[in-house]
């Protein structure tokens, strides 16, 4: 066989007669690596390593074992030469790829990696590392999708490159063993391949190539089988043209490029009247300096893909298309980078809906060459290729795929482990539909690279290539939906289904995705001792969404915090700091957001802790906001001006961020007037312990302090004017306080975080007595109730306090 599938350029050469001898068996080997002669060098090379350990001899038998597809003795030599001190970059990729065509990813992958490392522009080990990783997928991806069988129609040497024409199977062999003058490759050592043909009969098969009725092979036609290659066959829709590959020789002329090689060519042939092939012609873009071929004609004649090394391409061999326009094939268009690879692209198939197969060892696949195919964009560009994925594929060398006319089965080549000889023929049967999932940005509609695709049946998850798609084959009769998740975009989900679709149809489904809104909450946290930024003080951010709550924010100088949050989420942010009341923010909800929306609020952490009170800032120091002026302000009283932080600004008592005026939210709490605790606006009627409805707001409020403060063991302290006894006094506040205590015990509170405490008369904040009268606005200063924070104790598990948001609680 030429080895058309793996060693390119594809050349055969005649064994030159009296080749001049050399002393040197390293000259010999060397003469016939130059000759391309492999068979030869390989024999050269191991007499020479037989007297001596010569790098040269093992980089060049790894090369030579490599070239004829003999990947088990390339991998010992390979082996042998990457631990070389001459060993090149490219030897690690090479080892790379026989060990992945042996079945041995695992191993195969450090080696990639080194290549990767050493030549970061070049795609291929980076391709075929992630096949390593993606080995497990593109085994299951169309498990039960294809059926294959070898055809009783193999040799023990090479049959490959099938082609239907009518009810006959084309192909390539060198099973011919039998000519008095015996030509063979000096690539190989094998024969030349010819093209044969069997009849086959599907009738009664259910259209599986498996089950078909095939007669003995034959040879095509003996006007184009020639004295060197023939291979790869392809004809027009009317079966009247044929196009074939054949080395550079036509009616006993040999043409030989100017190094003095015989390339291959795409020749073109009409049918005779009378049987055979007539007006044979190479075609008008094929060289004597380079290759072409593996020809694929377009349902309506006017496209010829081929592959072929001509300068310019991307890689060894790149797939092209001439179009035929004015009586002619045009200049040739190379399919790019999308299709084309740095490695080699064969064996083209252009099915009738203009879907583009073929072999690539380029691309990301199970290792050798595997079969893809490519659809074809509106602006002529190609998607990204689709493995077929197994059974098709394997770890060996699968290619030269073609169809039956509907579609459902077809014949390829491979050299697969089990096969009859070196490349066997397979017959597949297609029970599916092809699916393209399209996965996309909803707004602009652009393609999702990457993206996971999760199928609901299996629970599989795939990855979209670089164009945002995902192609694979859906049994007929079977539906399926596929959820799609990419980072920075809210999941979706789509399906579809083949009960009404017909075979060799496309079925299209796009997913569109939409962006996840960038929302964020911010604010600063106030130190409330002075109404500056607070330094470390921790924020924490909860939601009631069910969603994690991320780690808490530790403020810097400036007090800033800032969280990313989610749409149609509503979030609590708390600032907390040792010796202060928690600052915590209402419910702050991103629904009917515009996307981007930033949030701002800022916290107040109130000190109420003797350690935190004692370091009260000096006011000759440092400037203090005052709430009633709503200003900084220096210990003269004027307004302040100071850096206070990067972005932060004092300009005339106002406090900048970033250029925005911001300032301290109201405070919470008042201080009690005795300067000990917190005021509580709790109001009672004259000689009564039952609070007045304008209560509630203030009950509400230390409920929720208490909430956010689980830690808080406090005291309630009522006062009572000096109207009455002492005794009756001292009776009616610890009563009063203890409603307030029993009100906040029925909304959850633990009864020993409350301690409640009346005071009488005993401690007046209007001192007013029998011999000194007061006013009544007096007497209500004096009939009050404080909280205090006694101590900080470890907080308990418990049943979340009733916070109301709004309304009343009934008894008071």
């Amino acid at each position: 066989m030429i080895n058309i599938k793996n060693i390119l350029p594809l050349l055969s050469l005649l064994t030159c007669l009296g080749a001049p001898a050399s002393a040197q068996s390293l000259q010999r080997a060397r003469t016939a690596m130059d000759e391309l002669d492999f068979m030869t060098a390989i024999q050269e090379y191991q007499l020479l390593l037989q007297r001596e350990d010569n790098p040269e001899a093992k980089i060049n038998l790894a090369e030579c074992y490599r070239k004829i597809n003999d990947t088990d003795n390339a991998e010992y030599w390979y082996a042998q030469v990457v631990v070389l001190p001459q060993v090149k970059s490219i030897h690690y990729l090479y080892y790379g790829m026989m060990l992945q065509a042996n079945g041995k990813c695992p191993e195969a992958k450090p080696w990639y990696k080194k290549f990767v490392d050493e030549r970061p522009d070049d795609a291929r080990a980076a391709n075929l590392l992630r096949a390593c990783d993606l080995e497990a997928e593109l085994m299951r991806k169309n498990a039960g999708i294809y059926t294959i069988a070898q055809i009783p129609v193999n040799s023990s040497a090479d049959d490959y490159g099938p082609a239907i024409w009518g009810n006959q199977l084309v192909f390539a062999s060198d099973r011919d063993q039998g000519t008095y003058l015996r030509r063979t490759s000096m690539w190989t050592g094998n024969p030349f391949s010819e093209l044969y043909a069997v009849r086959f009969d599907s009738s009664g098969s259910q259209g599986d190539p498996g089950q078909f009725v095939y007669q003995s092979a034959e040879k095509f036609s003996s006007g184009l089988n020639g004295k060197f290659n023939e291979a790869a066959a392809a004809f027009s829709a009317d079966g009247e043209t044929v196009y074939f590959t054949r080395n550079n020789y036509l009616e006993g002329r040999i043409g030989k490029s100017e190094d003095g090689l015989m390339k291959l060519k795409i020749f073109s042939g009409h049918a005779a009247p009378n049987g055979g092939w007539t007006n044979l012609l190479a075609l008008p873009f094929c060289s004597d300096e380079f290759t072409c071929a593996h020809p694929s004609l377009s349902k309506d004649g006017k496209r010829l893909f081929f592959s072929s090394n001509m300068p310019g391409g991307y890689g060894g061999m790149d797939l092209y298309v001439s179009a035929y326009e004015g009586g002619r094939w045009g200049p040739p268009q190379n399919l790019g980078p999308v299709v084309n690879t740095e490695g080699n692209e064969i064996f083209p198939h252009i099915d009738p809906n203009n879907r583009l197969y073929f072999a690539s060892n380029g691309h990301i696949g199970l290792g050798g060459l595997d079969i893809f195919y490519t659809t074809e964009k509106n602006d002529a560009a190609w998607n990204l290729p689709a493995n077929l994925g197994y059974p098709v594929n394997s770890t060996r060398d699968d290619f030269g795929i073609c169809f039956g006319p509907d579609l459902s089965w077809g014949f390829f080549s491979s050299d697969r482990d089990g096969g009859t000889g070196r490349d066997d023929l397979y017959g597949f049967k297609k029970i599916a539909v092809a699916v393209e999932i399209q996965v996309a940005d909803a707004l602009t509609g652009q393609a999702l690279p990457g993206a996971l695709l999760t199928d609901s049946r299996s629970g599989h998850t795939y990855t979209a290539g670089a164009d945002g798609r995902l192609a694979f084959d859906l049994k007929t009769g079977e539906c399926v939906e596929f959820s799609a998740a990419k980072t920075g975009y809210d999941a979706g989900k789509g399906e579809t289904c083949t009960h009404q679709a017909t075979p060799g149809s496309t079925l299209v489904l796009q997913i569109l995705l939409e962006k996840q809104a960038k929302y964020t909450i911010s604010g600063i946290v106030f130190d409330m001792l002075d109404g500056l930024p607070a330094q470390g003080a921790q924020v924490y951010l909860s939601n009631v969404c069910g969603r994690p709550s991320p780690p808490p924010f530790i403020t810097g100088a400036d007090g800033r915090y800032r969280f990313r949050v989610d749409k149609d989420c509503c979030y609590t942010v708390k600032a907390t700091q040792n010796g202060y009341i928690a600052g915590v923010s209402a419910e702050l909800c991103t629904q009917g957001l515009v996307p981007g929306s930033n949030i701002k609020t800022n916290l107040n952490l109130l000190p109420y802790g003797p350690d935190v009170l004692a370091g009260t800032p000096d006011p000759s120091v440092r400037p203090v906001y005052d709430p009633l002026s709503g200003l900084y302000e220096n210990p003269d009283g004027t307004p302040a001006d100071a850096e206070l932080a990067e972005g932060l600004t004092l300009r005339e008592g106002i406090l900048y961020d970033n250029g925005v005026p911001t300032l301290p939210s109201a405070a919470d709490w008042q201080s009690a007037p005795t300067g000990e605790g917190f005021l509580l606006n709790i109001y009672y009627d004259f000689d009564q312990a039952n609070m007045r409805e304008e209560s509630m707001p203030e009950l509400q409020k230390l409920l929720r302090m208490l909430s956010d403060n689980p830690e808080f063991k406090v005291e309630i302290a009522a006062h009572t004017d000096t109207q009455g006894s002492d005794e009756y006094n001292l009776l009616l506040s610890q009563r009063r306080a203890e409603a307030v205590v029993t009100w906040l015990m029925r909304q959850g509170i633990q009864r020993d975080r409350l301690l409640a405490r009346g005071y009488g008369e005993t401690r007046p904040v209007r001192p007013c007595s029998d011999a000194v009268p007061c006013s009544e606005a007096d007497h209500q200063m004096n009939r009050r109730t404080e909280f205090h924070i006694l101590e900080v104790q470890p907080v308990r598990e418990t049943t979340a306090p009733k916070v109301k948001k709004e309304g009343k609680d009934a008894p008071f």
